[in-house]
């Protein structure tokens, strides 16, 4: 049993968070004024950096888990509150994922929401 839960949290930490996922939203966006870009990009690097934080401390609450996954013993007072951690900060970063998203959407007019939304459809099509 322990190596069911060990396994998946190694192969997070493998699990490179820098890589480009996605293209930015003003490369998906044909028709987008210079004042939407820049409102874009701004909320953009605002919650880039909010979320990085937010996985910092991610990484260090699974290296800890970690740690006590490797000891001896019962270690269940040392990592449920770990795991309870780990869990508000995915949280948060969901959060902050979506409320830079509601932000974004804000500045779009319903023809660029609509043009970003089909084109991430086609990126997961193409993926699958």
């Amino acid at each position: 049993m322990l190596v069911a839960v060990a396994l998946p949290l190694a192969a997070q930490h493998d699990r490179p968070h820098h890589e480009k996922k996605h293209k930015d939203i003003t490369e998906l966006v044909s028709d987008l004024s210079s004042s939407q870009k820049r409102k874009i990009e701004s909320i953009s690097k605002e919650s880039k950096e909010k979320v990085n934080a937010l996985r910092a401390s991610q990484k260090a609450v699974r290296d800890s888990i970690a740690m006590y996954m490797d000891r001896d013993g019962d270690q269940s007072a040392s990592l449920y509150p770990l795991f309870e951690r780990e869990a508000t900060l995915q949280a948060a970063i969901n959060r902050e994922m979506y409320k830079g998203k509601i932000h974004i959407d804000q500045v779009l007019t319903k023809e660029q929401r609509t043009e970003v939304r089909n084109a991430a459809k086609n990126k997961t099509r193409k993926a699958k």
